[in-house]
């Protein structure tokens, strides 16, 4: 099973400019982050410093892990968002059961959301 890694952060931009980022990138249009093949399921390691609820778009997944341990009771059943806290990882099984195309991931975070910390993945 792949397995990827997502890590959300405030990154240091110069100049007293900081980024929303996921994986220390700002948000490229052009780019994408992951190609999961359509009909698998993928591990994905969201990973924070701050509180993002991360969303991922046209693809549900279930709660693998928090910080290295079992599942809350609350993180039970098929999301589309988990809630990742300060400095945790968030483990989800992803299933891409839909259909192929380019889809994104991002904070929930109004705020984030409008600083573009966002990224894209497509779906083959």
């Amino acid at each position: 099973m792949p397995v990827r890694a997502f890590d959300f952060r405030r990154t240091n931009a110069g100049e007293d400019r900081a980024l929303w980022t996921v994986n220390g990138r700002p948000f490229d249009p052009r780019t994408d982050l992951a190609a999961p093949r359509l009909g698998t399921v993928e591990r994905w390691r969201f990973s924070s410093d701050f509180h993002h609820p991360v969303h991922v778009h046209l693809a549900q997944f279930q709660v693998a892990a928090r910080g290295g341990r079992p599942p809350a009771a609350s993180d039970a059943g098929w999301k589309d968002t988990v809630d990742v806290r300060p400095y945790e990882v968030v483990e989800v099984l992803v299933r891409f059961a839909g259909y192929r195309g380019r889809y994104m991931l991002h904070c929930h975070n109004l705020e984030h959301e409008d600083m573009a910390m966002m990224g894209n993945f497509r779906v083959v």
